[in-house]
């Protein structure tokens, strides 16, 4: 028995959400504070503040109507944040404590789509869809100004840096810029010189220069003292922000003279740095591989010296504002996640496949994020080699590629090798070496890659380029996509699963064919071999999970569960019990033995594509459609010693109570059955009181002495009691003395009192039936028995 106990013991049970990675940017404005600590970003209905040293979300702000944000700003003295949503409300937040110290009608016709403070703090301009522009005093809560004349959306507002000017600028739909006057309460001048929309005003130190940019791919100087352009700059992209730079030499950035330069960012999804007076750009950054670079947002820290820029993929970079060197990385919505991976020696990082051609790197202690570049196309599967360092991704864009974790956490491209004619959907690593891997495509092929020296050497290509891989055997194994590949642990053997409805073993490295799985009744989305046993584990599309033996073929069992595809399955426990994960957005936990699903998490509102355990079979990984990877933590040891505690505390109160009741100490004895929460405990104090003598005046002072917690717990119980003919003079008891005692008001006042009175009454009343039946006939008989005396 001792060894069956042991074996359940081996057994997980549970899993619990030790943590979790969601989207905290989904698009619009992002801001930096001054200090360039924390990061403003929109989500929906939340604005969240980011700590930029650690990538946590430290504050997640959300108004009380939990509309979408359509706008917001933060003082340039960090104190104050306003957002607004389409509610057509506005909030100002004491954003530090993470309190709304107001709530206002925004008294435009149409949602606030830009917002801005002036260099005091003190007002804040509103520009809304409705073509009005509204100016606010935050410190007094009233309206100073209301300008009208913008057609269409007011897209832009901002004041002139000088106080002492009293101007805001605003663009609205009709491309040009309008300079109002807070004085004479008038529109000043419309500048026009662009063609299309403007995306950015931006001011000198000095305030007598702005810069416009637009994306009809020029930018505009403007002379703020004689209200004209003084030089139209080409820059030969859709620019989303332009920043001017400070007046000194920056020699990285190619700024070799005090002049006017500004930098842009565009759709060509670089930043670049021009020279105002020439229109020439004296540096650009290197364009990266793949789509989904195009930069929607840039903006400048100067006390922080930090630049701010954000990419259509909604990844948050933070550059050195004096070299452009990157500092910092935030991946701020993952979309749809495909695969992850647990990476390195001791699992302390995450890798993330989402419906992008780039992978994130989540460091899990500091929440520090790498995003790495490579890949062209979506990438679609991950691997991990054993070691933990090494791990190989593959995309659609026909390609796979190897990367390298360093001891410090960095992360490169090692190697590459192309060769399939359609998109790469799975990709295996070998198990005991690292020495080889295996692909499945689209193309209904299978190819083995072996490593090169010049990899395992830590080496490689000429000049750190990655080393060239090439496929040293090609299989064509089904007739429809393959979905699914994966390698023994012996590296002997490879199953691949497939569209067609069958899984496959074939023998390595020639890829010779041993036998077909037939069984599943539409396509398999994920094979996986036991890491102990001579089982391989199929999950398909038709909702079951099935185990096959690889001796003769045969399918050992059939897990049945999941409502919709299965699309993952791992082996947990040393091989006893099985991970599953579906497109229902369930997580299931199986033992092999009884077929039995263990435990059902729901967590994620979407299909759960990615699933990993970690090393030591303690942690797993889940990523989904709904852009969240959650960190899964078993909890068996700690429910199972929570369990334990409280039945050697139940055994120690039940002595307690034993004792208590034997030396006649009523009162603790049913507080102590009370706390234990058992009716039939209760059930037994309150016998033992009314066997004794005097059991009338014990059981009133014993009641009577109970806190009101117990009073109420007490008559819940009697409720139950009173169902049963053998127990309902005990709660008729307890009812009595509570009746008797406690003034109605007070009884009223106990919590669920009147659910427990609809359930004493129509019991109670059969009761009292019953009794005068019982009576009705003692009394009957009583008179037979006189009239049936014999004389004497």
């Amino acid at each position: 028995m001792a060894e069956v106990a042991a074996g359940v013991g081996r057994f997980k049970s549970n899993y619990a959400v030790e943590r979790k990675i969601e989207p905290f940017y989904k698009g619009g404005k992002v801001q930096l504070d001054q200090t360039g600590q924390h990061l403003f970003c929109v989500c929906g209905t939340r604005v969240n503040i980011l700590d930029v040293a650690s990538g946590a979300v430290l504050r997640s702000l959300q108004q009380e109507d939990q509309e979408d944000i359509t706008a917001f700003d933060l003082s340039p003295d960090n104190e104050v944040l306003v957002t607004a949503s389409r509610a057509l409300l506005l909030a100002q937040w004491a954003w530090q404590e993470g309190s709304a110290t107001r709530l206002w009608k925004a008294v435009h016709t149409a949602p606030v789509a830009a917002m801005a403070f002036d260099p005091t703090s003190t007002l804040l301009a509103t520009g809304g869809c409705d073509g009005a522009v509204r100016i606010w005093d935050v410190v007094r809560y009233y309206v100073t100004h209301h300008f009208r004349g913008s057609p269409g959306v007011v897209r832009l507002v901002a004041f002139h840096p000088d106080p002492t000017r009293l101007l805001l600028f605003s663009s609205a739909t009709d491309t040009s810029v309008r300079m109002w006057s807070l004085q004479e309460r008038s529109c000043l001048a419309v500048l026009t010189a662009h063609y299309s929309a403007v995306t950015s005003l931006t001011f000198s130190t000095d305030g007598n220069t702005m810069l416009s940019s637009g994306r009809d791919k020029i930018c505009v100087v403007w002379d703020l003292r004689s209200l004209q352009a003084t030089r139209t700059v080409p820059v030969f992209e859709s620019v989303e922000a332009a920043v001017l730079l400070p007046e000194e030499p920056a020699p990285e950035l190619g700024v070799k003279s005090t002049g006017l330069h500004f930098l842009t960012a565009g759709d060509q999804g670089v930043l670049r740095v021009w020279e105002a007076a020439s229109g020439r750009c004296v540096h650009a950054q290197q364009r990266l591989p793949g789509p989904g670079w195009e930069l929607t947002h840039c903006a400048l820290a100067r006390t922080a010296g930090l630049l701010l820029s954000v990419t259509a993929d909604h990844n948050l970079l933070l550059y050195d504002a004096h070299s452009l060197r990157l500092r910092k990385q935030f991946a701020g919505y993952s979309e749809e996640v495909l695969d992850v991976r647990f990476l390195g020696p001791e699992d302390s990082h995450v890798v993330v496949a989402s419906n992008s051609p780039c992978l994130k790197v989540f460091d899990l202690q500091t929440s520090a994020c790498q995003i790495l570049h490579g890949h062209t196309d979506t990438v679609l599967a991950l691997d991990v080699f054993r070691k933990g360092r090494l791990f190989a991704s593959c995309a659609k864009d026909q390609s796979i590629r190897i990367w390298r974790m360093s001891k410090a956490g960095e992360v490169a491209c090692v190697a590459q090798g192309s060769g399939h004619t359609h998109s790469v959907g799975t990709i295996c690593c070998s198990r005991l070496k690292e020495t080889f891997l295996v692909t499945g495509s689209q193309d209904c092929t299978v190819k083995l890659w072996p490593l090169p020296e010049a990899l395992l050497s830590k080496g490689t290509g000429p000049e750190g380029s990655p080393v060239l891989l090439q496929a040293q055997a090609t299989q064509r194994c089904h007739d429809k996509d393959i979905n699914s590949v994966a390698v023994a642990p012996n590296d002997k053997l490879l199953a691949t699963g497939s569209q067609d409805r069958t899984a496959k073993l074939w023998a390595l490295p020639q890829c010779q064919l041993l036998g077909i799985f037939s069984g599943h009744r539409r396509g398999l989305w994920c094979v996986q071999f036991s890491p102990m046993d001579q089982v391989l584990a199929t999950a398909s599309a038709d909702g079951t999970i099935k185990l096959w033996a690889l001796q003769d073929f045969s399918c050992l069992k059939t897990f049945e569960g999941h409502d919709a595809s299965v699309l993952k399955v791992a082996f947990v426990s040393r091989g006893t019990q099985l991970l599953s994960s579906g497109s229902d957005g369930l997580l299931k936990l199986w033992t092999i033995k009884n077929n039995e699903c263990v435990r059902t998490l729901d967590a994620h509102g979407d299909k759960v594509w990615g699933l990993h355990c970690s090393r030591l079979d303690d942690r797993a990984l889940t990523g989904a459609s709904d852009s969240c990877i959650i960190l899964w933590k078993d909890v068996t040891e700690v429910e199972q010693a929570e369990e334990q505690a409280k039945r050697e505390e139940q055994v120690v109160k039940q002595q307690e109570l034993d004792n208590l009741l034997h030396e006649k100490r009523y009162l603790r004895a049913l507080g102590l059955a009370i706390s234990l929460d058992r009716p039939h405990t209760v059930l037994t104090v309150i016998q033992a009181i009314r066997r004794d003598p005097e059991s009338c005046e014990k059981l009133e002072t014993t009641v009577l002495r109970l806190r009101r917690d117990q009073k109420e717990a007490l008559l819940r119980f009697c409720v139950t009691w009173n169902t049963n003919s053998r127990h309902c003079h005990e709660a008729q008891a307890v009812l009595g003395v509570l009746l008797r005692h406690e003034a109605p008001d007070e009884l009223l006042a106990y919590d669920g009192v009147r659910a427990s009175l609809e359930g004493l009454l129509p019991y109670t009343e059969r009761h009292f039936q019953r009794l005068s039946r019982t009576l009705q006939a003692a009394t009957f008989l009583d008179f037979l028995w006189h009239n049936m005396k014999l004389p004497a």
